[in-house]
């Protein structure tokens, strides 16, 4: 699946970008690295017209034969497609360094709803620098990322990962590594595709086209391409799976140990009627008398079962609402792309190019209920109007003068969550050369609209006013109290006894749309030159420099309700901001020997770069890398780079939006805490973060074995001041040992219960991560095995050795090895067996996430929970490719999790409960796909 990570020390990089695009089911880069004076592994099929300038992601400087001492992984846009043909950022998703990636699964956030963003080694998307065609795009979102599912990936024609950082080669942001999308700008001609995929459940319906075109124009000096796509999945329901809709949880333990165990049918306490927790007013065993009372259809009054494992707001089994049923396992999604791009040669030695890109994606998510739980009831008098008789008279027989209840509202079902982002940039540029320098130079200019509305959403203050319903003395009729002195206040009684109960009316009144309006804007000017400085001992000295000034800012706009806080969910703040950055680059490869003993090959890459925010000043990196081959079979490689990133401006200035958390609270025998209210906001005094990395690895291409690769490569990355928010449970852990600064997270009432939870980034004291990537890779282009055609071999994985953080003030928290609350398995790999023949194909892929603690942080004495299993998931696709004159047909059918492996029981932490870590598996089941790609 994999290439070696750029080991082709030997293949011209041209030559490496053509076996890329033509090696037969595989379309990557991967070759043994052998003298230059030794051909590359011949391609099946004619390779297509590679531009000479080529680029490769980890240096600025492009030559024949250059291998930088950073790992890179290269694919291709074929081996994207079959590894999964989905979307662009699932098919990354194989690739070990980028499990983490976000998407439209459950819990995946309201604020980024169908939205996939990067995520290299686990350290964030924010860490994370995606390119376009080598160039920055603008933001999809207001923390500074790109969407992945709007890149034109029908003209993708390669994938180039850096896992290691670049900061000084491409700037902030590149921490984790880069991730560069290249064009096949050259295409000529009309290609496309369609499929259509179905889970085996008969859900997850989705189907996906293209159409490019690429057609040369003045006597072949112009070339246009044109390429659109479209995207659409229904997704799956939340209950639409057996181990989903079991309502696996974590509840505490009556018996005391371990404090918390795993039981399936774990509810939410409350009813869709209206629960009664208790009395006010009366004397306590008065009080008593009216907890678990619940109201049925009709506001017929019952009993409540409380089932068993009973806590303030979880019980397994009775008549709880089981809040695992809300949101979808995967969420739907449509989207679409267009890309235009002209180039246009003037002459030898100067081109001109512009292009254009558009790219949307829109989702409806359910969200949760209007709910009133333990942490947000409702009051109810005694003399409201729509209280069933028996109840009030029972009230005033024993003194309680009003009642404390519970309700999770269904009618109208959930409040949902709509998500419309619309990303549109141009790009106009020029490159040439001059007296042996390439040099390049463009300005683009971009704009990102983001709506997100949380529709169907309690007004809070109009609905408590609405369930305070008395009846007029001057009318006789059910009016609110507040219009009793009020007349023309609008409100509308609402009945709370019963599902079903509130009128129409009612709910219009105590209803409404939470929404924001977010506008990015990005502007990006560079220019660039490399070529020969000089001839040395070793061979020619190579450099590249260059300057880029980028600036961006966001202005976000939202209804006039949620700036008071006045809805149950939601609630966005206005607000706005802008940075500019200046910055300069220089970049050498020096070769330092050259053809001595034990010396074949010894060369420096060195490169710096000084960068000026507006925001937090001066900042420098740079890095050093050595490339060693002491023979022709093998290379040693390393780098050390100081890397940074600059606070984006939703870390510094994002004025707060409101969500729900869950907790379970040490202070509190860890007793399950919901319906928390979390304000997240920026934090406008935070620093850039620095990171330093330090990569050394070793490429094994024996010549006695051709086409055979092995790599092993370690990387240490150790973030000072890093960025990130705190999660809600993290934060209350870390206070319960005496961390002062987490404590200040939270607000408790006056008998200590958490109340409210601010989420705001911080800079904590360090985040470090620390691994071995391993990587394998054969092919036989004329066949293996009695197989008359290319077969490709293909193993990478990664062992997680430290994913460490440490909150100011707090002791080290090292997650490696956790495979459930936090997806970091100590193992994860892919291994691939491709044949291609000259009219049928074959496709198999094996997925392994490895098992481990459910929660590094929890013993057996807290939690029975402690281990999670490994999985291996195996994928295939099967292709015909009918013989035809002068076009090219291939069909094809694709089967994802063959095995129908279900994910292991390992519930989330997370207000809305999920049994199942979607990060990390496969939570569809077996998915077909058939499709039909042409190309003329």
């Amino acid at each position: 699946m994999f290439s070696i990570r750029n080991r082709l020390t030997a293949v011209p990089c041209a030559s490496l970008i053509a076996l890329a695009a033509s090696l037969s089911g595989t379309s990557l880069a991967h070759a043994a690295e052998q003298d230059s004076a030794a051909p590359a592994a011949a391609p099946t099929r004619p390779a297509e017209p590679t531009a000479p300038d080529i680029v490769v992601t980890g240096s600025r400087i492009a030559r024949a034969g250059f291998t930088a001492p950073t790992p890179v992984t290269v694919m291709g846009a074929e081996q994207l497609t079959k590894a999964a043909p989905s979307t662009l950022a699932e098919s990354l998703r194989q690739l070990p360094s980028l499990t983490n990636t976000s998407g439209p699964q459950r819990n995946s956030g309201s604020s980024r709803v169908g939205q996939s963003f990067l995520n290299l080694r686990s350290l964030g998307p924010t860490r994370t620098l995606t390119l376009f065609d080598g160039r920055r795009m603008v933001s999809s979102s207001l923390t500074g990322s790109v969407d992945a599912n709007i890149l034109p990936s029908a003209v993708v024609q390669r994938v180039e990962v850096v896992t290691g950082g670049a900061s000084a080669a491409y700037g902030s942001d590149a921490v984790a590594g880069v991730v560069n999308f290249i064009l096949d700008k050259k295409f000529t001609g009309l290609k496309g595709e369609i499929n259509y995929g179905l889970a085996q459940e008969g859900d997850n319906r989705e189907i996906r086209a293209t159409l490019s075109a690429g057609l040369k124009f003045a006597e072949g000096r112009g070339h246009i391409l044109v390429s659109g796509e479209y995207f659409r999945n229904d997704g799956v329901a939340p209950s639409a799976r057996p181990w989903a809709s079991q309502g696996w949880g974590l509840i505490n333990n009556p018996s005391g140990t371990p404090t918390l165990v795993l039981k399936p049918n774990v509810l939410t306490v409350g009813t869709y009627g209206g629960l009664i927790i208790g009395g006010n007013g009366g004397t306590a065993a008065n009080n008593a008398l009216f907890k678990g009372i619940q109201f049925m259809p009709g506001g017929v009054a019952a009993a409540y079962n409380y089932g068993t494992y009973t806590t303030s707001t979880q019980q397994v089994g009775g008549d709880g609402v089981p809040t695992e049923n809300i949101q979808e396992i995967n969420r739907p999604l449509e989207r679409g792309s267009g890309y235009v791009h002209v180039g246009f040669d003037v002459s030898d030695a100067l081109s001109l190019y512009a292009d254009a890109m558009y790219g949307r994606s829109s989702s409806t998510v359910n969200n949760t209920y209007n709910r009133r739980q333990t942490a947000n009831p409702f009051t109810i008098q005694r003399d409201n109007a729509f209280l069933p008789d028996a109840i009030r008279n029972q009230m005033q027989a024993v003194g309680v003068t009003s009642l404390t209840m519970l309700r999770f509202s269904r009618e109208r079902g959930f409040i949902v969550t709509r998500g419309d982002s619309d990303t549109m940039q141009g790009t106009i540029g020029a490159k040439g050369t001059i007296a042996g320098l390439s040099w390049n130079a463009y300005y683009l200019r971009g704009r990102t609209y983001q709506t997100n509305a949380t529709m169907n959403d309690e007004i809070t203050a109009r609905f408590n006013s609405a369930i305070d319903a008395v009846v007029s003395p001057s009318t006789g009729q059910i009016v609110c109290r507040s219009s009793l002195t009020n007349p023309t206040n609008g409100c509308v009684p609402f009945n709370v006894f019963g599902e079903g109960s509130p009128s129409n009316a009612a709910l219009d009144y105590t209803r409404g749309v939470s929404w924001s309006h977010a506008t990015i804007d990005a502007d990006v000017g560079s220019f660039a030159v490399s070529g020969p400085l000089a001839n040395g001992w070793a061979g020619p000295i190579r450099f590249a420099i260059g300057g880029e000034y980028r600036s961006e800012k966001v202005n976000v706009t939202t209804d006039a309700l949620s700036p008071t806080g006045a809805f149950l969910l939601g609630n966005p703040n206005p607000w706005s901001g802008r940075y500019n950055v200046k910055e300069g680059f220089v970049e050498i490869i020096a070769p330092l020997a050259k053809d001595l003993p034990l010396i074949r090959e010894l060369e420096l890459n060195a490169a710096g770069r000084v960068t000026d925010y507006s925001t937090s000043g001066t900042v420098k990196t740079w890095k050093l890398g050595l490339s060693y081959k002491p023979f022709d079979d093998l290379r040693l490689r390393g780098t050390r780079s100081r890397d940074i990133r600059a606070p984006n401006l939703s870390e510094l200035y994002q004025a707060g939006r409101q969500s729900i958390a869950s907790v379970n609270d040490p202070f509190k025998s860890n007793v399950r805490v919901t319906g928390i209210l979390q304000n997240n906001s920026g934090n406008a005094g935070l620093k850039p973060e620095i990171a330093d990395t330090l990569t050394f690895g070793a490429v094994y291409s024996p010549s006695w074995v051709p086409h055979l690769n092995l790599s092993v490569d370690f990387y240490d990355i150790s973030i000072a001041s890093a960025i990130d928010n705190i999660a809600a449970q993290t934060a209350v852990d870390q206070c319960y040992v005496g961390t002062a600064a987490a404590c200040a997270l939270f607000t408790r009432d006056t008998a200590g219960n958490i109340t409210s939870f601010s989420a705001l980034p911080i800079n904590l004291a360090s985040a470090k991560t620390r691994g071995i990537d391993f990587e394998v890779g054969y092919s036989a282009p004329n066949g293996l095995l009695g197989l008359k055609g290319n077969v490709t071999l293909r193993a990478v994985a990664t062992y997680l050795a430290k994913q460490e953080t440490t909150t100011p003030g707090g002791a080290p928290i090292d997650r490696a090895g956790e495979a459930g609350v936090n997806p970091y398995p100590r193992w994860r790999g892919v291994a691939q067996f491709n044949y291609q023949g000259e009219t049928v194909g074959g496709f198999l892929q094996a997925r392994y996430v490895g098992g481990g603690a459910y929660d590094v942080t929890r013993g057996p004495a807290v939690v029975d929970l402690q281990n999670v299993s490994a999985q291996v998931y195996f994928d295939g696709q099967i292709s015909f490719k009918p013989k035809m004159s002068g076009s090219e047909i291939e069909l094809f059918l694709n089967v994802r999790n063959i095995l129908d492996n279900a994910p292991p029981i390992a519930p989330e932490n997370a207000n809305v409960p999920v049994a199942f870590n979607a990060f990390l598996h496969d939570v569809i089941g077996r998915t077909f796909r058939v499709g039909a790609r042409f190309k003329y």
